[in-house]
């Protein structure tokens, strides 16, 4: 999305050519439309956090959730282990639109650090690309080039986060590539170890895959002589590319450590952002079957990153949703079906307009928003990360499985948590059933917005399970969260 080392960037409908049909580039659509009715949301939490870096495990392949029976609307088994995904899989892109940026803005890090990311994207180049001795610089358009990248990353790190540096084949060459990994395995701060080669090829650069791949092959090469640890995805395109990604397997699938793509929809109404949440699990599968098919041997290593995502790039669309509890509702439900798919989410982006997690300036925002202020999309995936107030989503994902069309469920197992959405616009009581488990607490934590800004999440109180089972009434276009515990005995 972002442009590197190209001019700066206007606005969305700017950088995409104000052309609604774009959208039919970027996703393959694959579901039809979503109906609109009754559903469901309700929280929960604890007081830790947890993320994690280090080795990440591979993803391991779902299983088909079982069909929802008995007299209950969710069904959870904690003993049925869906996948293990990253443990830094809810990331953001450190765009750093605005003033101040980032870097400086001592409100704006605070809140990244209560939002407990993961990833955190940072584009760089040299400010001089034929010279690979020049200076790193930061690569985003409306970035301050001014300050040091190794700052940037030292921000980062010091806030939890874990760097992932994008360059771009275009402009830079391996003996760039090589430099850049070079310099930052002599900064001082901890490795970085998560890189990706590319910012939407197929459409920045009107780039053939095969054309693509040779490059990364190249970068890649040059890249891994310096330090053979770093893990490098590719090809970040403008959308579920499947053509595009087909051949980038075919040339680069022994190499390529994860695969990246990035969505945006364009010029769409409520329904049909609702129809890509099920096309993007469509498309993970998708994707996690073509890994499987082009590089047998070495398909459980790979991984697969949403580098950049938002609930559009269309101002239309954005001055719909993206300051409204839609957008709250519908973050959280594409963060919960891509860890249920098995990918690592890098929302964009962390300071700027509309497309944010923390505003920053651009035009249109409704009365109330200011620099700094958290958008829905923050308070969205603060549902899973637990913004302090609660345990961050766990690693480990489990059967969550739901028969109401409007109400989708995702789980995970140590930490104990239930995350409900609900699609619809009425409220509505569900239960939500436990498999084989004695009496339970549910912390219930929920996020609504009925206001022009949103709120943290609410903490509502304790409910008990009965036989396992809890009643729980979801607001229309909400999120809630369930953070369990086992009771120590029975309520009588």
């Amino acid at each position: 999305m972002h442009a590197t080392s190209r001019p700066r960037r206007r606005s969305p409908d700017e950088d995409r050519g104000k052309d609604p049909q774009r959208a039919i580039r970027r996703r393959s659509w694959l579901v039809g439309l979503v109906l609109i009715a009754a559903a469901v949301a309700t929280a929960v939490a604890l007081v830790t956090i947890g993320t994690g870096t280090g080795p990440k495990p591979p993803p391991t392949q779902s299983p088909t959730p079982p069909p929802v029976t008995g007299n209950w609307n969710v069904a959870v088994d904690f003993a049925s282990t869906v996948r293990t995904i990253d443990p830094d899989a809810i990331g953001i892109d450190e765009s750093t639109y605005g003033t101040p940026t980032d870097v400086t803005d001592k409100t704006s890090q605070r809140l990244l650090r209560v939002l407990d990311a993961g990833y955190a994207r940072l584009a760089v180049t040299m400010s001089d690309p034929s010279n690979p001795q020049s200076r790193i610089i930061c690569a985003a358009a409306g970035c301050n080039p001014d300050v040091s990248v190794d700052t940037w990353i030292k921000v980062m790190q010091s806030l939890g986060e874990t760097p992932l540096v994008e360059i771009t084949p275009d402009s830079l060459s391996p003996a760039d590539a090589a430099a850049i990994v070079q310099h930052f395995d002599a900064a001082g701060n901890a490795p970085i170890i998560y890189w990706v080669i590319g910012n939407e090829p197929d459409v920045n650069n009107q780039e053939s895959a095969t054309t693509y791949s040779a490059h990364f092959n190249a970068i890649y090469d040059a890249m891994k002589r310096v330090d053979p640890w770093i893990k490098i995805g590719g090809p970040a395109t403008l959308g579920f590319d499947e053509p595009f990604i087909k051949t980038f397997l075919a040339d680069s699938g022994s190499r390529v450590d994860f695969v990246d793509f990035h969505y945006y929809p364009g010029y769409e109404d409520e329904t049909q952002l609702l129809s890509d949440l099920t096309a993007m699990s469509a498309d993970l599968q998708t994707l996690r079957t073509m890994i499987d098919s082009a590089v047998p041997s070495r398909a459980s290593d790979i991984g697969i990153h949403v580098g950049e995502w938002n609930i559009s790039a269309d101002s239309r669309t954005l001055g719909a949703f993206a300051y409204t509890g839609f957008a709250s509702m519908f973050d959280a439900d594409m963060l919960g079906r891509m860890l249920e798919g098995g990918a690592d989410s890098l929302v964009w982006g962390s300071k700027n307009g509309p497309m944010s997690i923390v505003y920053g300036d651009g035009t249109g925002a409704p009365a109330g928003y200011t620099p700094d202020t958290p958008m829905p999309m923050y308070e969205g995936l603060g549902m899973f990360t637990g913004e302090g107030l609660f345990p961050h989503f766990g690693t480990r994902i489990v059967s969550a499985a739901s028969n109401l069309p409007n109400v989708d469920a995702f789980a995970s197992a140590s930490p104990d948590e239930i995350v409900l959405v609900n699609k619809g616009t009425t409220a509505t009581h569900i239960k939500v059933h436990i498999t084989g488990a004695n009496a339970r607490a549910a912390t219930i934590w929920q996020l609504t917005q009925p206001g022009v800004t949103p709120s943290p999440p609410r903490r509502l109180g304790t409910a008990l399970s009965v036989k396992g089972t809890f009643d729980i009434l979801l607001p229309g276009e909400s999120v809630t969260t369930l953070v369990l515990t086992p009771l120590a005995e029975k309520p009588k």
